[in-house]
């Protein structure tokens, strides 16, 4: 077996969290054929790759045109790369004349280098342009959505993807200052990530008396907008709903989430087949997703959850990010090779 990760340089190093915990679910033996469907910086790809022989071959797809330059660097023949949405995983396969493999890895967190590099907006942290795009390449900036939007949108958006319960003072804030015909106030609308955080700080200590906060007041307004910039959990749902076709009979499914809605999607999509056709009330459905039980049509192949990991103190201490993170995951069985 070759042990890749050499091949990637220090400064493009990013420690996911789980990464062994993750690819030990894979279950990978030497021949098999998977998928690293969140390239991200490659410490995924590259402990699968350490565990795969040399007739083995792995699959990795990435939205960020970042992470394909830094893909370059693991040069390997059993590799193979693709700029896109893990969304479009099973057409992609479809073009490979791939009918199935043996297993598919998600980690859905955006990774250190996306946070800390200014210029993609990611972070209230430091002053950048309110970009939050995954691909940057294409598709509107949040500040291009920002000065389109209507007060209604802006709120549903905060309330519906980062449960923000100022969101309708937040949105009413943010259109004050771009509608307004005062000059000095539509200064103040928010053109950096630094301007947005103040924003929303000063919205959220206008209404609330206590102003000890165990996470960034900020944190949940970002959070919405970069979930709906990117259209994360609609992608997120079209590729649960392959998984079950394009995974083989006992193959693995690893997923690290992050915050409750994607739990919530990954938890759902491993539950047994009569409990996700019958109690649709146990998902959020004002969010749409997997709502309508007679349009969903359920594979013979289902995800059945056979592993959930939580981060240890170990892991928190070593990478605070990590403190929300969950892995799941999920062996494929098909009712008629059971």
């Amino acid at each position: 077996m070759n042990k890749t990760s050499s091949n990637l340089p220090d400064k493009y190093l990013h420690q996911p969290v789980f990464l062994e915990e993750a690819v030990d679910g894979l279950n990978i033996f030497s021949g098999g054929t998977y998928v690293d469907a969140t390239f991200g910086r490659g410490g995924h790809s590259a402990k699968i790759l350490s565990r795969l022989g040399f007739d083995g071959k792995l699959i990795a797809i990435d939205k960020d045109p970042e992470a394909i330059e830094y893909a370059k660097a693991l040069n390997d023949k059993r590799l193979s790369l693709y700029h896109g949405s893990f969304s479009e995983l099973g057409n992609l396969l479809k073009s490979l004349k791939i009918e199935k493999v043996n297993g598919v890895l998600l980690d859905l967190g955006v990774s250190s280098p996306q946070i800390d590099s200014a210029d993609r907006g990611f972070s209230f942290q430091k002053t950048g342009p309110l970009d939050m795009r995954m691909n940057t390449s294409s598709g509107q900036t949040v500040y291009e959505w920002l000065m389109g939007a209507t007060l209604l949108q802006i709120e549903k958006v905060l309330k519906d993807f980062g449960d923000e319960k100022l969101s309708s003072f937040i949105a009413a804030e943010l259109i004050l200052r771009r509608d307004s015909k005062d000059c000095s106030a539509r200064k103040q609308f928010p053109e950096t990530t630094s301007d947005l955080a103040d924003l929303v700080v000063s919205v959220i200590e206008g209404k609330r008396k206590r102003h000890y906060y165990k996470t960034h007041p900020a944190t949940k307004t970002f959070q919405a907008l970069r979930i709906f910039i990117n259209n994360e959990l609609e992608e997120l749902e079209d590729l649960l709903e392959q998984i079950p076709m394009i995974v083989s009979h006992n193959g693995r499914l690893s997923v690290i989430s992050f915050h409750s809605l994607e739990h919530r999607l990954v938890k759902f999509s491993m539950r047994p087949r009569k409990v996700q056709s019958n109690n649709y009330s146990t998902h959020p459905k004002r969010l749409g997703f997997f709502s309508d039980q007679d349009t969903i049509k359920f594979a013979n192949c289902t995800i059945k959850e056979i592993k959930k990991i939580k981060p240890s103190r170990d892991n928190i201490q070593e990478n605070p990010r990590s403190r929300s993170a969950l892995l799941r995951v999920g062996e494929i069985i098909c009712a008629e090779q059971e």
